[in-house]
């Protein structure tokens, strides 16, 4: 059996097995990735086959993420064979190689989808909600003394310090603590909100005490530094966001009560979750020390 990136000849059994259907109907999630992968959209390179005897037997699909970071999708073989699973999701880490978080994110139904993953590592760490808000009023009242200054105005080493700390003891899958360095985890948000003008810190009485990130009709970060939360300063950069982009979407930690109830009460509603698998490796250099997580 060999892995290697698949032939485009074979674009249409490799996503016939990744999403159901068959080469010739594929199912719709199946006909949208090969469209992305016929247009070039998709690198090629990240879409892997196991092939024995000249057959197509197996396939994978994997890709790096600014910020240290790399999805792979569960791997799908004929019959379920967990040889040729395993062998699938061993080349595709091999391929990530430097990437410091492997994530993947499966529909509660199919959940079942990550054992192959399990066995390379992964471990099934949480659920996510995912939140839209439509357009309606906020009912808080605005915080005192709180101003709001673009990100890119602040000196870079102030901007990364708050960012980080607004990371600490979060309830926000806290397995990430202290994997990435701080310009990674801005990388990573840079590739979901791309745009500078909707990036801010939120100051109060001119101390940094805040952060609030928008992507295109996503709420991608709000944060609090630990020493001023609970004086509703996370509500106020919530009401913020939504004065700023009515309709908004996010993704929190469903062990995260805290942040759940903060956005149910400014008109967030749950509209559908997915399943988180991890696989970290060992914190690399220039990575932030690990703490205790709790919200």
């Amino acid at each position: 059996m060999v892995v290697s990136p698949a032939d485009k000849s074979e674009f249409g059994i490799a996503f016939a097995l990744l999403y159901g259907g068959e080469p010739g109907a594929p199912s719709q999630d199946a006909a949208e990735a090969f469209q992305l992968m016929a247009r070039g959209e998709l690198d090629a390179d990240k879409l892997l086959v196991a092939r024995s005897g000249g057959t197509v037997v197996g396939t994978v699909l994997f890709e790096r993420l600014p910020g240290a970071g790399a999805v792979v999708w569960p791997p799908r073989a004929v019959g379920n064979d967990p040889a040729v699973e395993d062998a699938l999701v061993a080349a595709a880490i091999d391929r990530a190689a430097g990437a410091k978080v492997l994530q993947t994110f499966l529909p509660p139904e199919l959940v079942e989808l990550g054992a192959p993953l399990k066995r390379a590592g992964f471990k099934h760490v949480t659920r996510v909600w995912q939140m839209h808000r439509a357009v309606g009023t906020t009912r808080g009242r605005p915080v005192s003394d709180l101003t709001f200054e673009p990100y890119s105005e602040c000196s870079p080493a102030e901007a990364q310090d708050v960012l980080v700390r607004c990371h600490e003891d979060s309830a926000d899958c806290p397995e990430l603590q202290g994997i990435r360095t701080p310009a990674e985890m801005e990388a990573g948000y840079r590739d979901a909100a791309p745009d500078p003008a909707r990036w801010w810190v939120a100051r109060q009485f001119g101390d940094p005490v805040g952060v609030l990130i928008l992507g295109d009709q996503e709420l991608s970060f709000v944060g609090v530094v630990p020493e001023r939360r609970g004086q509703r300063i996370g509500r106020a950069l919530v009401e913020a966001a939504c004065a700023i982009s009515p309709t908004l979407n996010l993704i929190v930690d469903a062990r995260n009560a805290p942040a759940i109830q903060l956005y149910r009460s400014t008109g967030f509603d749950v509209i559908g979750a997915r399943e988180v698998f991890l696989r970290l490796p060992d914190i690399s250099a220039g990575a932030l020390p690990k703490k205790d997580s709790r919200f």
